[in-house]
């Protein structure tokens, strides 16, 4: 599968990512057969599609805060939540969204109507991406197509049992120990909850983290954070969401956002800090103190190859890698 570029928060113009000539007239006839744009404000109807899977790359939240930057576009087709992305270096696909109380078999309706429409709009095939692993074998048998499925661990989501980011013992967890060596124990490190009143200071954190970034190289990555916090600003609210600040002597230091969902898991969405490891030490609090004991697993999402990425997330602990798989169907000839 293509690397598919993640979040790295630069400071520049705050405006969805440009499209190639071929992607912008495929985005364009999709919202000639109805497709809308989707943004914070198509956020109450993507949480009406929580499903209960464990990909933080499937929820409401994600699709939302990230819409901008991916230049998404999304549809109801037989009761289905439809969602189309486009990025640069990227082929479109599709993300496919069951209803909750779905028990007609309609996926064969979507993904021939989705088919029509990539075929119509001048695409060789329909993807669909992230595909569970639980689900891989009803899209993989649908009628009448051939279907390959793809999936690479770049790409595939980190969960971590609570347990195991709070363990400081064994070679494993020898990197992480020594970050968290100059926070545990120190005078003057507090921490006030994140409010429906207060969350907004989470953007002077993420200001000040962006004056000190390289914007081109941040580019590279999936979108500006920057822009995509604000959104996270504006659906915020702590009946769904939880969040910590961390003020060293008295400074505001780090943020972190979170958010427990369904059958155990919990998710989370953004952090900083503007301390070297300080955001490392936030995670540690996180599943020692904030984490109530039903939450079984911490999803902080996938490190897109990158290799300062990949490092600090394999530094956190023990950890599974849930794989998300991207579907490609062509239609079987007559």
């Amino acid at each position: 599968m293509k690397d598919m570029p993640l979040s790295n928060p630069p400071e520049r113009t705050l405006t969805k990512r440009s499209l190639t000539a071929r992607d912008s007239h495929v985005r364009d006839f999709l919202l000639q057969q109805g497709f809308l744009p989707a943004g914070a404000e198509s956020y109450p109807l993507f949480r009406d599609f929580e499903g209960m899977g464990r990909l933080s790359e499937l929820t409401p939240t994600v699709s939302t805060i990230w819409a901008l930057s991916f230049n998404e576009i999304y549809k109801m087709i037989e009761g289905h939540l439809v969602t189309a992305f486009f990025f640069e270096g990227m082929e479109p696909y599709f993300e496919i969204k069951a209803p909750r109380s779905n028990t007609a078999i309609l996926l064969k309706q979507v993904i021939d109507t989705l088919y029509n429409f990539a075929i119509g709009a001048g695409l060789s095939a329909l993807r669909v991406y992230a595909v569970e692993e639980i689900f891989l074998e009803e899209f993989k048998n649908i009628e009448g197509y051939e279907v390959s499925a793809e999936y690479s661990d770049d790409h595939s989501e980190y969960a971590y049992r609570p347990a195991d980011i709070v363990n400081l013992s064994g070679g494993v967890n020898h990197k992480k120990s020594t970050h968290l060596n100059k926070f545990i124990g120190r005078d003057g490190i507090t921490f006030t909850p994140m409010t429906n009143e207060n969350h907004r200071l989470c953007l002077d954190i993420e200001k000040e983290w962006c004056t000190h970034q390289d914007c081109a190289e941040c580019s590279a990555f999936a979108g500006c954070e920057l822009k995509a916090l604000e959104i996270m600003t504006d659906i915020y609210d702590d009946h769904f969401y939880e969040g910590l600040f961390g003020y060293v002597d008295g400074v505001l230091s780090g943020f972190i956002i979170w958010e427990k969902r369904n059958e155990g898991r919990a998710y989370l969405h953004f952090g900083k800090g503007n301390i070297q490891n300080f955001f490392v030490y936030l995670i540690y609090i996180l599943a020692k103190d904030k984490l109530p004991e039903e939450i079984k697993f911490l999803n902080i999402n996938e490190d897109m190859g990158k290799e300062g990425l990949r490092r600090f997330k394999k530094h956190l602990g023990a950890h599974e890698l849930w794989r998300k798989y991207l579907c490609t169907f062509v239609k079987k000839e007559a």
